[in-house]
């Protein structure tokens, strides 16, 4: 039997023992039938890492990604409205894609924002540059 498989069963294993005793009355600690219900919901995809190499173990490239405006934000004494809060969101969540993609982003936005005062709409996010060219 594969490691997946056998540490799904074993967690599977774990998770319902708590939720039995929680079931039973018995004392279960609040945040352990917590995190119990969470694994329940998404054991299906906690160890696809194992049977997919390509696939990262944690996720500190998608903390990196939002790094910088979690600094921008603390820099800045934070948003001073939720309109304020949405807008930085979807300009950093913009910015970002365009820099994975492999844009200049700040240039990429200029010449967006003047098709749209030309247009009246703004254009698709362009596609990622490939890596060679």
């Amino acid at each position: 039997m594969p490691r997946a498989s056998r540490l799904t069963l074993r967690l599977d294993a774990l998770v319902r023992n708590v939720l039995d005793h929680a079931a039973a009355g018995q004392p279960v600690d609040r945040d352990a039938l917590r995190l119990c219900k969470r694994l329940r919901r998404t054991a299906d995809h906690i160890f696809t890492f194992l049977d997919h190499p390509a696939i990262p173990f944690e996720n500190n490239f998608a903390e990196r990604m939002i790094r910088p405006a979690v600094i921008l934000r603390k820099n800045s004494q934070s948003n001073r409205s939720d309109r304020g809060a949405t807008t930085q969101a979807v300009l950093m969540s913009v910015y970002r894609t365009l820099k994975l993609r492999g844009h200049d982003p700040l240039h990429t936005l200029e010449t967006a924002l003047r098709t749209c005062v030309q247009t009246g709409q703004l254009p698709p996010l362009p596609d990622t540059i490939a890596a060679d060219g």
